[in-house]
């Protein structure tokens, strides 16, 4: 865009702002209200502008008394009062001065309402296939991201709130009893105020391994005001059951949940690039290592999904995952679509045998 057009665009966005301010006012006199429609004629971009500018008008309506608003209107005020000293050789009507400077008001509470705005969305963390990655926190706090992870955070004065919405993290947290820190995750609610532990959404499953200190699990995020209850573990409250080196598996979509010991070091392996899998269900394995792969596994039947499956593979290596679990295990791999590989149970068939158009991986 050439600079012509620009001062042009600022030209129109600083009538726009100016009638903004006139509608403000009342109704408009005949004389004005021709005026504006003759300046709506002249370009059709002009009716757009001024529709933005009465939308940031009203979108701040209820922010604009607030103390940091004040002090931005003035600070817009007095900017403008000094512009106007250097930039014009004749001291400005009183009405165009009004006007100009109500219009300077709009867009500094409209910019400070959108900063107030942007300011109340979580932060967000993200790790693409394959990558790992680790987020210091404003109070200190400590977050490892997986591969293939989503890491929403929000502070506020007396709140540390976090949102696991895939993958998995592990988290050191900052002690500060007065601003418990939360994890969300597959409508549960892990709370701590200072410990060491990690959060993963697999499969239909939110699991939690206390590495140190304790945590609190809750069964969802509760409404305003009121918290949700305690997930419990055969009868007793998580906080009282889960205790260092175990893990908690709760069902997303109930109150199901278990805990047993684990080996921390195997818990925490995947922080240095190693899958280990003990006795767990083949669907589970298949989507831990599918974070790590930009071409995935599938399971194509049901069978092997429950399979079992014990190893230990580096993250990444897709290729000695299949070869470990075609070599040990009555499964074999074939080529799907999409660059896919699809785990089938295995069946005894003439040598070179394709199915449905489907060529063997092996």
């Amino acid at each position: 865009m050439s600079h012509g057009m620009d001062d042009k665009l600022d030209l129109a966005a600083d009538a726009a702002a100016e009638w903004c301010v006139r509608l403000s006012e009342g109704d408009l006199s005949p004389a004005e209200q021709t005026a504006l429609d003759a300046w709506f004629a002249a370009d059709p971009m002009h009716r757009e502008l001024l529709d933005d500018a009465v939308a940031a008008w009203r979108a701040v309506d209820e922010q604009a008394s607030l103390p940091g608003m004040i002090a931005l209107r003035g600070e817009a005020l007095n900017d403008l009062r000094r512009a106007q000293r250097k930039q014009w050789s004749r001291k400005p009507g009183p009405r165009v001065a009004i006007w100009s400077a109500a219009a300077a008001v709009v867009v500094a509470v409209a910019l400070g309402g959108a900063l107030t705005w942007r300011a109340s969305l979580p932060d967000v963390y993200r790790t693409t296939e394959g990558e790992r990655r680790i987020v210091e926190l404003a109070d200190g706090s400590r977050a490892s991201l997986d591969a293939d992870t989503v890491l929403k955070v929000r502070y506020d004065g007396d709140r540390r709130r976090l949102w696991l919405e895939q993958g998995r993290a592990k988290f050191a947290v900052a002690k500060d009893p007065l601003r418990p820190f939360s994890v969300a995750a597959g409508g549960k609610l892990v709370v701590a105020t200072g410990t060491t532990f990690s959060v993963e959404r697999v499969a239909d499953q939110m699991r939690v391994v206390l590495y140190e200190g304790h945590v609190a699990v809750l069964d969802g995020e509760g409404a305003k005001g009121r918290p949700p209850p305690l997930l419990r573990v055969n009868g007793a409250p998580t906080e009282k059951s889960l205790t260092p080196d175990h893990e908690l598996v709760a069902q997303v979509n109930s109150e199901a949940a278990s805990v047993s010991p684990t080996d921390p070091a195997r818990a925490g392996a995947w922080e240095t690039g190693q899958l280990v899998f003990q006795d767990e269900p083949m669907s589970l394995a298949v989507e831990r290592v599918n974070r790590y792969a930009r071409e995935k596994l599938r399971i194509g039947d049901p069978a092997v999904a429950n399979l079992r499956i014990s190893g230990v593979f580096t993250s990444g290596d897709t290729r000695a995952f299949i070869d470990g679990v075609t070599a040990v295990l009555p499964v074999r791999a074939v080529s799907g679509q999409g660059g896919e590989t699809v785990l089938r149970a295995f069946q005894r068939q003439p040598k070179n045998f394709t199915e449905g158009g489907e060529s063997s991986v092996e």
